[in-house]
């Protein structure tokens, strides 16, 4: 029997939403491909893509109330990245580190505002650069670079 150590967080409620909500998530990972090494196949590349992109559609009764990026990945930390070249500013930041002592980190920023601003289309998000570390975390098949937005929405029927 094999033991692992699990390491967590305190966490706490960051808004609560009451009434009809609904969520949606859209996103991407800027891995070329999964990045396991499975005995017998060559390794997979140790490369990122520059950017990523994701398509929004929301019903034209859809309110969004509000609206989160959140990002993460290997190492320490790149907490200014960009959606559709609009830069991003982390207003929350998290970290741990694996068992082997590597670090990881993840962001957050309320982008509420612009996202209702720009409404339905497509997302393209960049600007994080892991480029510099990532060779060390390919060994250890756990490179980790995604950007994801996630939105809570109300209908107007239910106004």
């Amino acid at each position: 029997m094999l033991s692992y150590p699990f390491y967590g967080q305190d966490i706490s409620l960051y808004k609560q939403y009451n009434g009809r909500y609904d969520f949606l998530f859209i996103g991407n990972t800027l891995n070329t491909i999964e990045n396991n090494n499975i005995d017998g196949y060559p390794d997979p590349p140790c490369i990122i893509l520059s950017n990523s992109s994701a398509s929004l559609y929301l019903n034209p009764d859809d309110i969004i109330e509000n609206a989160y990026l959140y990002w993460a990945g290997s190492g320490t930390g790149d907490f200014e990245v960009q959606l559709n070249n609009q830069e991003i500013v982390a207003e929350r930041t998290f970290s741990m580190y694996n068992s082997f002592g590597f670090p990881f980190f993840s962001a957050f920023a309320n982008i509420t505002t612009f996202i209702q601003s720009t409404g339905n289309g497509n997302y393209t998000f960049s600007n994080l650069d892991l480029s510099d570390i990532i060779s060390d975390y390919c060994p250890l098949e756990e490179i980790l670079v995604v950007g994801l937005l996630w939105l809570f929405t109300k209908t107007k029927l239910y106004l």
